[in-house]
């Protein structure tokens, strides 16, 4: 089931841009070798996710994640801001309660799920204390927040870096407050639960490298996402190919595979509710 609600804000922002290559990023980033299985499959076991559970994932995307956790036996429910992600995940999960929205106005009800997770979502909330407090109001027991670690190491972070000139400046200085890495200084995150509320149960940094068959696929997934369409809109789609084929050279394997080193930081709070 996939519902809409009326963006706004940072939502209303990104959706659109997320939304516009749905289909590349379900297949790519959210496919069975996709970036986050690892660090779902952690989440999974570290929050005991399974028959029984109820789960939110806010900024579900294609519903990879709420698929892995139905999967387990969890009832799942997911939103986020690009109604054509909603669309794939209601598909993928066709139990699961999934709708179009804001973070930072969850539309359940307080203590309606026992989990809440966020997978490199938060940081595009422009209000991360209102999204981190929603999260703690419907969740009854955790909320999970899993964000990049080790930037200047990252792979993505090496490959985005020699487009930076291709983006508006006005975008790049907007992403510093809302966007993959916003969250990602050291402290940041941490100053955010503490003004939630929020108690950390578990903290951990997982291994999770990106891997894709070859180039054109890695450069497919990466033009499917969000940030990638400002710097199409302003410098083209084919300028913005190629400096991504330029840039992901030195991450191909024999045999023409792309590997991007990556790590998540991935803290589990426990809300006021459960304690």
């Amino acid at each position: 089931m996939a519902q809409n609600q009326p963006s706004s804000g940072s939502a209303a922002r990104w959706g659109p841009l997320f939304g516009s290559h749905a289909r590349d990023w379900a297949e790519t980033w959210e496919g069975p070798d996709g970036w986050g299985t690892t660090v779902y499959e952690h989440v999974l076991g570290r929050a005991e996710i399974g028959p029984g559970k109820k789960v939110l994932d806010c900024g579900c995307g294609a519903g990879r994640f709420a698929r892995m956790a139905a999967d387990r036996g969890a009832r799942v429910a997911g939103i986020d801001a690009a109604q054509q992600l909603v669309a794939i995940a209601a598909k993928r999960v066709p139990g699961g309660d999934f709708r179009t929205g804001d973070l930072e106005a969850l539309p359940w009800p307080d203590d309606a799920v026992d989990v809440a997770t966020g997978f490199s979502s938060f940081q595009f909330a422009d209000d991360k204390i209102r999204a981190l407090i929603e999260a703690g109001r419907v969740s009854r027991d955790l909320v999970v927040v899993v964000i990049p670690a080790r930037v200047p190491e990252s792979g993505i972070a090496a490959v985005f870096k020699p487009l930076f000139p291709l983006f508006p400046p006005e975008a790049l200085e907007s992403m510093k407050h809302s966007g993959m890495f916003a969250l990602s200084q050291p402290g940041e995150l941490d100053d955010l639960l503490a003004a939630t509320g929020l108690v950390v149960h578990d903290d951990d940094e997982v291994d999770c490298r990106v891997r894709f068959d070859d180039t054109d696929t890695a450069v497919r997934a990466l033009i499917g996402a969000g940030p990638t369409q400002l710097a199409i809109h302003r410098s083209g789609a084919h300028t913005v190919a190629q400096a991504m084929h330029e840039a992901l050279t030195p991450f191909i394997e024999p045999g023409g595979r792309v590997t991007l080193p990556a790590w998540f930081r991935a803290v589990i709070a426990r809300t006021e509710n459960e304690r």
